[in-house]
């Protein structure tokens, strides 16, 4: 079975075919219909949407999708006890269509709400990392100084003990050209 009831773009809606399939009538004489009730009153051209489908002989066809006002307004001059049957499935339908689309937005909300605050957090956890890193880079540059420094110092008093300078030290220092 078809579904009575598609989700179009977040809207609940149907078509002239479901309807006449669904209640047993001609798809003419529903186009018809609703062509008569949107002539007679412009508010209710915005309930029904004229398009066109391509039918099993490969023929484009018109064929008009329909909200839930538009359904309920054509659907009300249909009797009889199977089109009661059939409003009540349509009724329920729409009402089905319209609780997963609210939900579904209703996710999509919470989701991107969800995330806004995971942003806010990761920002504010980046700058710390950041700050931290270049608090390191300094100490890093700091140390590789200091270190320097002292090994220039040790060879430098090395030099003043001969007892050091039984065979020549040839070292060679980070940023030099000359060796002790």
């Amino acid at each position: 079975m078809k579904n009575l009831v598609i989700n179009n773009n977040g809207q609940p809606v149907t078509n002239s075919l479901l309807v006449a399939e669904k209640f047993g009538k001609q798809h003419k004489h529903v186009l018809d219909s609703i062509r008569n009730l949107t002539a007679q009153n412009s508010a209710v051209s915005q309930m029904f949407y004229e398009t066109t489908y391509y039918n099993e002989q490969n023929k484009q066809q018109p064929i008009f999708i329909m909200n839930r006002d538009g359904f309920t307004l054509l659907v009300m001059g249909f009797t009889g006890k199977d089109a009661l049957r059939f409003k009540l499935d349509f009724i329920e339908a729409f009402n089905r269509m319209e609780a997963i689309i609210r939900e579904a937005l209703t996710i999509n909300v919470e989701a991107v709400q969800r995330n806004i605050k995971r942003r806010y957090l990761l920002n504010t956890e980046l700058q710390k990392v950041n700050r931290d890193l270049n608090e390191l880079m300094k100490r890093h540059k700091a140390i590789k100084k200091e270190l320097r420094d002292i090994d220039i110092s040790d060879f430098a008093q090395l030099r003043l003990f001969p007892a050091y300078n039984i065979e020549p030290v040839k070292l060679g220092f980070p940023n030099t050209s000359h060796a002790i």
